[in-house]
């Protein structure tokens, strides 16, 4: 399970389009919190530790989110990050309540172990077709990443999400047929462009 992070946040104040500006500029970001059937919470968040948050963790993080002045206890995982295209700053972030028993898709990175023996000997390269697996889980098998041993991949073969082992914390969604890496030969070097002749002009 991933390691569960501490974040408190606060009922939203801001109402307006200024209001929401003047909030994230003093370093504080509109975060809400869904649940099935349940109220949407509107609320805000210091910009700092909820991006160094995302940062570490990705799509598959949970949080602990203490709400209000009573710090009322929420177990949320992330649901949808919005961002500035040009500062890359945090504008919005949605979570997704958890009680026991709920379970959410995420995708997690994949890591690999190991080094194939051709990739070793220089005899090959080792290529990853695929970064993230989407996964169905609950909050207590919750994980950062999945790590893939690539070490017994041989010159020419590929592994496939199929031939991952199978793991009782997690469904996997990805399709099966679905390629996660592969060792081929090295490109050949292109060849040098020969230099042209230039012919010289007879002289006059």
């Amino acid at each position: 399970m991933s390691k569960t992070t501490q974040l408190v946040a606060e009922p939203l104040t801001a109402v307006s389009k200024g209001d929401i500006k003047r909030l994230r500029q003093s370093g504080y970001v509109p975060v809400s919190i869904q649940h099935r059937g349940n109220e949407t919470l509107h609320l805000q968040e210091e910009e700092k530790p909820l991006d160094a948050f995302i940062i570490q963790h990705g799509n598959s993080g949970v949080a602990e989110m203490l709400v209000g002045p009573d710090k009322v206890k929420h177990t949320v995982v992330l649901h949808d990050i919005q961002r500035d295209p040009i500062s890359k700053r945090l504008l919005h972030v949605t979570f997704q309540d958890m009680e026991k028993g709920d379970t959410v898709k995420t995708h997690v990175a994949l890591v690999f172990k190991g080094e194939p023996d051709a990739v070793r000997t220089g005899d090959g390269v080792l290529s990853q077709a695929l970064m993230q697996l989407e996964i169905r889980t609950d909050v207590a098998h919750m994980v950062d990443h999945i790590t893939v041993d690539v070490s017994n991949l041989e010159l020419g073969s590929s592994l496939r999400v199929s031939d991952l082992p199978k793991q009782s914390g997690y469904e996997i969604l990805t399709l099966e047929d679905t390629v996660i890496a592969s060792v081929s030969a090295p490109s050949a070097p292109e060849p040098e462009p020969e230099a042209e002749l230039t012919e010289e002009a007879p002289a006059a």
